[in-house]
């Protein structure tokens, strides 16, 4: 798929849109997202609320392992928090570990635009043929 038929494919993912995520990249397996973090994105602590930040890596996610043209489900998905988000912006960027027929393994780091590592996110696809 072409990174124009990806983001019109995922134009119609609601929650991604309203949440605010771009895509940035696109394509064969790898995808990098930006959201830039709002106030409705912070928690009672002043700080990116976790869940925020976990969309943000699904839908990263999402966007790499169906990015081949092949539809791909969430089988399992596990995220470590490293650091508190408080700057202007969180990237998501995939790296596959496994692309198998069937079963797909990505690894999705969460960074802020300092570079600094928010989460990793480990997550297994199925693929639907």
């Amino acid at each position: 798929m072409t990174i124009e038929e990806i983001r019109e494919f995922f134009s119609k993912d609601q929650f991604a849109v309203y949440t605010g995520i771009e895509i940035l990249e696109a394509g064969d397996g790898y995808a990098k997202t930006r959201l830039e973090i709002k106030d409705h994105h912070l928690n009672a602590n002043n700080v990116v609320m976790g869940g925020c930040i976990f969309t943000v890596a699904d839908f990263t996610f999402a966007v790499a392992s169906n990015s081949i043209g092949i539809p791909t489900m969430t089988l399992n998905s596990n995220i470590s928090f490293n650091s508190a988000a408080t700057g202007k912006y969180l990237y998501g960027e995939s790296e596959i570990i496994k692309d198998g027929r069937t079963i797909c393994d990505y690894l999705i780091k969460i960074t802020d635009e300092n570079d600094r590592l928010i989460a990793t996110v480990k997550s297994m696809g199925f693929r639907k043929n």
